[in-house]
């Protein structure tokens, strides 16, 4: 049992590998803008160290060494920012090649270039990238320990005895010291991590139905449609038929549980990339961000519709011997509006429309700016 609870301390930080796959993409955003506020500092010392050596040797090659290296971490930090914090995956390969780069700039710095001078830089470096990536503890171990071996090996060629030594005991220092430091940091980082989740999660999520509030699939909305010039997205605005009922027939209890069925069976309904939001009361919200054809809107409509319908399913959800029933209204982008605003306010107007019609139908805002509907079933 120790044994397995050292494994996971060195692995993984004493942290659940599930729990670190679910996370994975947040540690991928925190470890981008870790790279460009180091970008800023590495680019400010590299030019401190330039100007230190111009000023005791004058202009040689270790001032133009310094700037490179200087220049190559300014190009990588750029190109880090450039990449959209949705693309997390590409993150940490990114942290690699930056951390790469870096560690060879301060091997040569230290080791070749300061060759007069102990490996000061490179064991600062070793210990900030520990304090301020998030990565699995024994990834940052293959990184620091390839990189000390290095470091090693170009002060054991470069510089003599006397300063090989003391760089080689304060590498061994560091080493066991970030043996350490490794998966305690990886422990405050994820807790950090987690913590901001569940905060982000009660901001953001509905605590009856577990959907997203309004504002979230607003902000949604907004970012999709300045990406949305190849193909069509749409928006539904969705309305529990005669809610009060429930409530003043069954009890505030049953119509909370009724809210509940309406948005497990919206969710379910829908396809897997679209948000789904609670809009106020008894309405909900749903964007689907790629749509192909009208007849992939109907079939979701209908599909929800069905799903809210099955009485069986009602009962055994709910507990309320009452099935409700839904209206839906469907703004379709760009022939319906070209903002959230008017994606809503043409969906809340065929929703009326529906409402007017006999409720428990669905209603598409067309190309031509007019309204129709589909009855109860696909084909009749």
């Amino acid at each position: 049992m120790k044994l397995h609870e050292l494994g996971q301390y060195i692995f993984f930080g004493s942290i659940d590998k599930t729990i670190y796959e679910e996370e994975k993409s947040v540690t991928g955003r925190s470890n981008l803008r870790a790279v460009k506020r180091l970008s800023l500092v590495s680019m400010l010392l590299f030019f401190l160290a330039g100007l230190f050596f111009l000023a005791e040797t004058g202009l040689d090659i270790r001032f133009v060494t310094c700037m490179f290296f200087s220049g190559c971490v300014g190009i990588v930090a750029y190109r880090a920012v450039g990449i959209p914090y949705s693309r997390a995956k590409y993150c940490l390969p990114l942290v690699y090649v930056y951390s790469a780069i870096m560690m060879i700039a301060t091997i040569l710095l230290d080791g070749v270039i300061g060759k007069h001078y102990s490996c000061v830089t490179f064991t600062a470096c070793t210990v900030i990238f520990m304090m301020i990536f998030t990565d699995l503890p024994w990834h940052m171990f293959i990184l620091s320990g390839t990189a000390e071996i290095l470091m090693i090996i170009t002060s054991a060629l470069s510089k003599s005895t006397k300063l090989f030594e003391y760089d080689l005991l304060c590498i061994i220092i560091f080493t066991i010291t970030n043996f350490f430091l490794c998966p305690y940091m990886m422990q405050i980082k994820f807790a950090d991590i987690l913590t901001r989740r569940r905060i982000e999660h009660e901001r953001d999520i509905d605590s009856l139905t577990q959907l997203y509030h309004k504002d979230v699939v607003r902000h949604t909305v907004n970012e999709t449609l300045q990406l949305s010039a190849f193909h069509d997205c749409a928006l539904m605005f969705l309305d529990v038929d005669n809610f009060k009922h429930f409530n003043d027939t069954y009890g505030h209890a049953a119509g909370d549980a009724i809210l509940k069925y309406i948005a497990n069976s919206i969710k379910e309904g829908c396809p897997d990339i679209a948000t789904i939001g609670r809009y106020g009361g008894d309405e909900f919200i749903a964007f689907l961000p790629e749509v192909d054809d009208i007849y992939q809107l109907q079939k979701t409509a209908q599909g929800i519709l069905d799903l809210v319908d099955d009485r069986e399913r009602c009962l055994r959800i709910t507990d309320v011997p009452e099935c409700p029933s839904l209206s839906i209204g469907i703004a379709v982008y760009p022939s319906a509006g070209r903002s959230y605003n008017e994606l809503v306010k043409a969906a809340d107007k065929v929703l009326y429309q529906v409402k007017n019609n006999g409720k428990n139908n669905y209603g598409i805002y067309d190309t031509n700016g007019t309204n129709y509907m589909k009855r109860t079933h696909l084909g009749e």
